[in-house]
């Protein structure tokens, strides 16, 4: 197994930015399953890597795992600031398969992410379906309207949003759960996992969403335990998640 650290010019954020990309060496070469692993708010791309076991969990499933920037953006192109949904969804994508030669298959490509980035793993996702087969979300801000109405940090929202962030938002494509109701008949579905713990503070946000997915034709699992908002319950749940995503 390799872990790399790569510095790379972006033109989509219009700077250079960083990655840490865990590889297999026991995979077939330009076929290599990818999971891109995405932080949450006031983290960066070193945070899995630092806190969690994720180089052993993608050891033990021969996957490769991508593990970019995406600063406070919740992954959007965000009004006043960068363009983090373009990133990922596009450069990300092309440079990681290009330069580690990993897997072309959609049916090889998951993205999870904890906090801000559950939600922006299922965002990606939902919008860019033809680019991932799975996404999961730990500890996700999944109902992202909810999280505006009592929101505590107006100066990053406002940068992703704009100003009217509390109102404007719901009934957008920055709403999982529109997203959810509008998914496009002809695109393809992709197996989504969901985890909280009890004692979270999106607990309520996260069964919101359960709710929400009940009865829609998606292959939708949620999960929960006992913990809070911390890396003790994403270390805990990401090797489950990518083994659901990987079934």
């Amino acid at each position: 197994m390799a872990l790399l650290t790569a510095q790379f010019r972006s033109n989509a954020l219009a700077q250079d930015t960083s990655i840490t990309v865990i590889l297999p060496d026991t995979t077939p070469a330009d076929d290599i399953p990818t999971l891109y692993l995405l932080h949450g708010m006031h983290s960066d791309f070193t945070g899995w890597e630092r806190k969690t076991n994720i180089e052993r969990y993608a050891i033990d499933r021969k996957i490769a795992v991508v593990m970019p920037d995406g600063g406070n953006s919740f992954y959007h192109d965000m009004k006043y600031g960068k363009n983090y949904f373009t990133y990922v969804t596009e450069e990300l994508i092309a440079y990681t398969r290009r330069f580690f030669r990993l897997s072309h298959k959609r049916e090889k490509t998951f993205i999870c992410g904890l906090s801000m980035g559950g939600y922006g793993a299922f965002y990606l996702c939902l919008r860019r379906p033809d680019l991932y087969a799975g996404c999961a979300s730990l500890s996700g801000c999944l109902d992202i309207v909810s999280s505006l109405s009592r929101c505590k940090w107006e100066r990053e929202a406002s940068a992703i949003w704009g100003d009217d962030f509390a109102t404007s938002v719901k009934g957008t494509s920055s709403d999982l759960m529109h997203l959810i109701d509008t998914f496009p008949a002809d695109m393809p579905k992709p197996r989504m996992f969901a985890s909280c713990g009890r004692q979270d503070f999106l607990y309520q946000d996260n069964l919101t969403f359960r709710d929400h997915m009940a009865g829609k034709d998606f292959d939708f699992t949620y999960r929960e335990g006992e913990g809070v908002h911390n890396w003790a319950f994403w270390d805990e749940w990401v090797a489950p998640a990518i083994d659901h995503l990987m079934q």
